[in-house]
């Protein structure tokens, strides 16, 4: 490849399985940049010499996905305040002088999604998160930006969702205990399952939606299969619903306008070639 070319990554371990390349190749074209995005596998323990790599190779940056969204954190030099405050990356920049920043906008990613799919989401009641991984400190931050009363955190290990809402909360989060995520769905406005349940190849999310209020929203972030069970289950009570695929989708786009400057979206034929690719 001739210098003139970009190049951007996703790194990870798997890494096979990643839509990113998809999504980031059909904007590349689309705003005519010549180069290519790639899937790069690095292994845990490689993870140093991975990150060399693409820095010597004259990546502009890449993404990071499991497991070094936290890993990474000793080899960048700058971190942007999200990222900070989240304490994980998922968005490297290479700098002209080869030092990184780090940008996290998993956050930024669920809630530009929830905000287009569902505008009139019910802002004025708590949401509740289910799980306690990456993602749902991603989400739970992202929602205290958008001045919720208060975020509820629920995860089968509570001491992981404390960590969460000590780390983040700031007194506007409260844990519930796994037992009780039932009852604490009639007082959300916003029901986040950031778990793998649900998952092509995991148990379903058992959840009881019964008490929900009409305009409750419930999104999963889980994006394979398109429609989970606790999707289906919502929209079968009249429920509005939001899957995972725009939260990947609007994170990559935040993404790309730091690596290379350009505003790019959700269009209809990206929905089309991901809506495909994961059938």
């Amino acid at each position: 490849m001739t210098q003139t070319l970009k190049k951007a990554a996703v790194i990870g371990w798997p890494i096979f399985h990643s839509l990113s390349p998809l999504i980031h190749n059909h904007w590349m074209h689309e705003v005519g940049i010549e180069g290519a995005y790639e899937a790069v596998a690095v292994e845990p323990e490689n993870l140093a010499a991975g990150v060399q790599r693409l820095v010597a190779e004259g990546y502009s940056g890449f993404n990071v996905t499991v497991p070094h969204k936290e890993k990474i954190l000793p080899y960048i030099t700058k971190l942007a305040p999200l990222a900070r405050q989240m304490g994980a990356v998922n968005t490297v920049k290479v700098e002209a002088d080869g030092t990184l920043t780090g940008f996290n906008t998993d956050g930024i990613g669920l809630v530009t999604h929830l905000k287009t799919s569902v505008p009139d989401w019910p802002k004025d009641k708590p949401a509740l998160i289910l799980g306690a991984g990456g993602a749902a400190r991603a989400a739970a931050l992202g929602l205290l930006l958008e001045d919720l009363p208060f975020v509820m955190i629920s995860n089968r290990t509570r001491l992981k969702a404390e960590k969460i809402a000590e780390d983040i909360g700031r007194g506007r989060m409260t844990v519930v205990d796994w037992q009780d995520r039932n009852s604490a769905v009639a007082a959300a406005g916003l029901v986040v399952n950031t778990t793998t349940l649900g998952m092509v190849g995991q148990p379903p999310l058992e959840l009881d939606l019964s008490a929900a209020a009409s305009d409750t929203v419930v999104y999963d972030i889980v994006y394979k299969p398109l429609e989970t069970p606790l999707l289906a289950a919502a929209r079968a009570r009249g429920l509005r619903t939001v899957d995972g695929l725009g939260m990947l989708v609007h994170q990559g786009a935040a993404a790309f306008k730091i690596w290379f400057g350009e505003d790019v979206g959700y269009d209809d034929a990206l929905k089309t070639l991901l809506e495909a690719a994961i059938k």
